[in-house]
């Protein structure tokens, strides 16, 4: 009977334990959550961000290789119909 109930009260640690690390666990999962959140608005807000810098790097290129031949070809053709 003795040898029962040592059976009985480990058990019954054994199940208050399990008990207490599955409510910690579901904190510490609602905690997750909310920071998962968080870093996903930081992450996707700086991406944005990134995005719209090397757009616009890009356009900066572009237009400055516009700029470049179009000021650039004045000068060659004036000299193509000096040596013609």
């Amino acid at each position: 009977m003795q040898e029962l109930q040592r059976d009985f009260a480990a058990q019954e640690a054994a199940r208050d334990a399990l008990i207490a690390q599955a409510e910690e666990q579901r904190q510490v999962l609602s905690v997750s959550k909310e920071d998962a959140e968080k870093i996903r608005k930081i992450l996707t807000g700086e991406t944005k961000e990134t995005i719209r810098a090397e757009l616009r790097r890009e356009w900066g290129f572009f237009l400055a290789g516009v700029l470049v031949s179009a000021a650039l070809s004045i000068p060659i053709g004036i000299w193509v119909n000096s040596i013609s």
